[in-house]
């Protein structure tokens, strides 16, 4: 199920019914029709059922038209303001039949309800329809670094969706909360109980969730698995055979399903998650030290193949939703671009070790502006650590890459005393996060 309608009228209710029944059969939504009766007294007031419904739903369809006495149902404004207040204004959409005229209270705009042309009842049902589709923008566009150091902001969403208190957001909607809740676990490193989460979350709704949930759920339960199961050794993460045969060749297929619709940006979102977890994942496997060369090598490959393909997909992204107008592009986009261009930089480094540098410059760069712009007065302390622990991360394999001769002297006292604060922070600690292994495991050798 895409989205829960409410179908608010004033006048006949025939129109409101084609509207429901075109959407229903032929959209996958469900669709609820208010109470306002022509001519009637039993819905003199809003009733208990109707609340109900309009609770459950997340956006709403207002067709104004004039009831016998040339008014329009004084319930239509009480319906519309409770929906206005619940859903936000731009999950209003308002109609009314081309050329009626009907009288709207001064605080309306004209431009507030939106003329409908057609020859029968059911050509404007249609139109209605086609309206609704192409206004209706699915788009989570919140910031997504605030969501995700608010996630728990997305954690009620979730939990409350299929419950009787009605959801706050659409399926559709709710499929992208899920993919950027999981990768705030990941910035918060508390994978296992989101995991848990999402596992318990699946078991119990499973049978009501739209395809795109299906999605998201089955994208975000891959990926914590894979990171419950990591490998630590030495200065080495990687992961075995068999969690690697499982993920891939379900990522694989999964983002092979990805389709393009035109309700909002899940599947550009969801493509730029998948793509980056592949390059990733082929990374992690092609260290795995019980692998041939040869194997390793064509892992290395299939991660820069990946790789590419995210950037590619981001471009996507970026064409189409508003990604500098919420500054995505210097958040979430940019956390995803240091992943990508480090794992070019893993995936190129025996073969290519200028490209591969090159890349390791653009991931400290990424880095480096996501520290500026969500330093630790304005994000959780872990996230800003997890920011931290990347950038250190790609500083150490680049003065070990290049040379600490081929570094000026100040620049390299000036690393290596950051980094020895940072890691002062975490020596009293029993930290066991990948990263800080590395990066204690690269210090050791200067």
């Amino acid at each position: 199920m895409k989205d829960k309608i409410f179908i608010i009228w004033s006048g006949s209710d025939i129109l409101a019914h084609k509207v429901k029944n075109i959407l229903e059969k032929e959209h996958n939504y469900l669709c609820f029709v208010g109470g306002n009766f022509e001519g009637s007294t039993q819905m003199l007031t809003v009733g208990d059922t109707v609340l109900k419904q309009m609770r459950v739903c997340n956006q709403a369809i207002a067709i104004f038209g004039n009831k016998n006495n040339g008014a329009i149902s004084s319930n239509l404004f009480f319906e519309l303001g409770f929906a206005t207040s619940t859903y936000g204004l731009k999950k209003i959409h308002c109609v009314k039949k081309s050329g009626e005229q009907i009288l709207l209270p001064s605080d309306f705009d004209n431009s507030f309800v939106h003329e409908v042309q057609g020859g029968n009842d059911e050509e404007i049902a249609r139109n209605i329809v086609s309206y609704f589709i192409s206004r209706q923008k699915l788009s989570i566009d919140t910031n997504k670094m605030y969501l995700i150091n608010n996630r728990h902001k997305i954690h009620d969403k979730i939990q409350v969706h299929y419950s009787e208190l009605g959801s706050s957001c659409s399926d559709y909607e709710l499929a992208q909360y899920i993919l950027f809740y999981m990768q705030a676990s990941v910035m918060y490193q508390d994978e296992a109980k989101v995991l848990d989460e999402l596992v318990s979350f699946k078991r119990d709704h499973n049978a009501e969730f739209s395809a795109e949930v299906t999605k998201a759920v089955n994208i975000s339960i891959s990926l914590l698995e894979i990171q419950k199961n990591l490998i630590v050794e030495n200065d080495l993460v990687y992961i075995d055979d068999n969690s690697f045969r499982k993920f891939y060749s379900n990522m694989k297929d999964m983002l092979s399903d990805i389709g393009t619709d035109n309700s909002g940006t899940f599947d550009e979102w969801a493509k730029v998650i998948e793509s980056e977890n592949l390059s990733y994942v082929c990374s992690l496997y092609s260290v795995n030290p019980k692998l041939d060369p040869k194997m390793a090598q064509s892992l290395r490959d299939k991660n820069v193949k990946y790789g590419r393909m995210c950037l590619d997909y981001i471009e996507e992204l970026m064409s189409v939703a508003p990604c500098s107008e919420n500054n995505d592009d210097i958040g979430l986009i940019a956390m995803f671009k240091a992943y990508l261009y480090r794992h070019l930089y893993n995936g190129l480094r025996n073969t290519d070790k200028n490209e591969a540098i090159h890349y390791l410059n653009e991931s400290i760069k990424e880095i480096k502006l996501l520290l500026r712009n969500f330093d630790n007065h304005s994000v959780d302390t872990r996230i800003y650590e997890n920011f931290e622990m990347e950038y250190y991360v790609n500083i150490l394999e680049y003065i070990e890459v290049l040379g600490k001769d081929e570094i000026e002297e100040f620049d390299y006292m000036m690393y290596m005393s950051e980094i020895d604060e940072f890691i002062s922070k975490f020596e009293k600690r029993d930290s066991t996060h990948a990263f800080m292994k590395k990066i204690f495991e690269h210090r050791s050798k200067f």
